[in-house]
């Protein structure tokens, strides 16, 4: 029996305006505001509602043959209560079929696990746990960093969480003769377990719902291939590739490859939790070198080039300085400046540089994403030591309020 495990991530996040150096201290907003709100409601109205819909309709039709999981960064579910709050309704209801199951992430979809601030790192975990139980009622354990970043450390680090098993990409630098179709466990950390991304079967499904030449016939041979003995399928997928414009089309292929799959019985649909708790590892698994899975770049894009180092570099050079602020909207931008979409736009080969007026991109080049994010973080600086300041003032002054203000927030 081979286990298909099928994952749809959805991420937004706080775009960036454009931020000059003459915005410098000048109390301007780090984010477009205008644009996000124009790409929330268009993601909701074309993709993610009316697909919702789609699938809990196909999960109730097909009575618990169908399962299916969803990786949903921390920015997009504040961004969905913010400008599409029947998102969060729509998603709690696929949560309560039983069939639909959530993975834990990192808070704001951070790269904050390529650095060495491991504190900031297992509080991110916690953050998105909390939000996770909190908006859907379940404890998610199958952690899925973000762009399925991982390496021993961050193996190391999971360990110390209440997490089991990371998702990340079977590639075949990490993996070469080994099959992506096995439970593994980490070398550095032997409780936790290691799923691997099939990248043929997903970047396959992928192509075939995008209409990209590639037949359902194709497609099933892609799982008749896979020996027997191999128990498990990891499916990862944007979860843009159902909806838009096509969307019919697509829902109608998805589901004829469904229907397929369940028809043959030497397959089925399981969830992380059940693949977890079912299967042991088969060997262990090593790498200090960062794999991941960005899509439309390729699998070896960390640590990245000599820009997006440095500013990675810089930006977490404030980490302490951070912590210790008593402004609750330095540690909430902190939080939004973490976010992978500012660096990967740091690459020339970033999909808004290929194609005229693609994406939604305020920048021309990789040079003007640097430039602008390092002029926020000038301004974020300039912040931290106004506020540094003003604690000490505050330290001097003896406190004659008898008031009590209370910030509710995940901590």
């Amino acid at each position: 029996m081979k286990n298909i495990c099928l994952y749809f991530q959805i991420h937004h996040p706080f775009n960036l305006q454009t931020f000059r150096f003459f915005d410098i201290g000048e109390s301007k907003s780090y984010y477009n505001y205008g644009l996000i709100e124009k790409e929330i409601q268009a993601a909701a109205e074309n993709y993610y509602i009316p697909t919702n819909d789609y699938l809990f309709r196909l999960i109730n039709h097909y009575r618990g043959k169908l399962k299916l999981s969803f990786n949903i960064s921390a920015t997009a579910l504040e961004l969905f209560l913010i400008y599409s709050p029947r998102l969060i309704s729509s998603f709690r209801q696929l949560a309560d079929t039983g069939q639909v199951e959530f993975t834990g992430n990192v808070a704001s979809h951070s790269i904050v696990s390529l650095s060495d601030e491991e504190r900031i790192f297992l509080k991110n975990i916690k953050q998105s746990q909390q939000r996770i139980e909190y908006y859907f009622g379940q404890k998610p354990t199958l952690f899925v960093n973000t762009d399925l970043l991982f390496t021993n450390q961050i193996a190391k680090n999971v360990a110390k969480t209440e997490y089991q098993a990371i998702l990340t990409n079977g590639i075949n630098r990490i993996l070469q003769w080994r099959s992506p179709n096995y439970l593994y466990s980490s070398e550095s950390q032997s409780q936790i377990k290691v799923l691997f991304r099939n990248e043929k079967v997903s970047n396959d499904l992928a192509t075939f719902l995008n209409f990209e030449s590639q037949s359902q016939g194709e497609l099933i041979d892609d799982f008749n291939v896979i020996s027997p003995e191999e128990p498990i399928v990891n499916i990862y997928l944007n979860y843009n590739v159902l909806g838009g414009i096509n969307r019919q089309k697509k829902y109608r292929l998805f589901s004829e490859f469904v229907s397929r799959l369940i028809r043959n019985k030497a397959f089925c649909f399981e969830l992380p939790s059940e693949i977890i708790s079912s299967y042991g590892s088969i060997s262990e698994i090593s790498t200090d070198e960062p794999i991941c899975w960005v899509e439309r770049f390729h699998s070896s894009y960390y640590p990245g080039n000599e820009l997006q180092k440095e500013a990675m570099k810089q930006l977490f050079k404030l980490a302490k300085k951070v912590e210790s602020a008593k402004n609750n909207s330095i540690k909430i931008d902190w939080q939004y400046l973490q976010t992978s979409d500012h660096f990967h736009l740091m690459d020339h080969n970033h999909p808004d540089y290929q194609h005229e007026k693609q994406g939604s991109s305020i920048y021309k080049s990789k040079y003007d994403a640097y430039i602008n994010f390092m002029n926020i973080l000038s301004d974020f600086k300039a912040r931290l030591k106004r506020d540094a300041k003003g604690s000490k003032k505050k330290a001097l002054t003896p406190n004659l309020s008898t008031k009590s203000h209370s910030i509710t927030e995940f901590k």
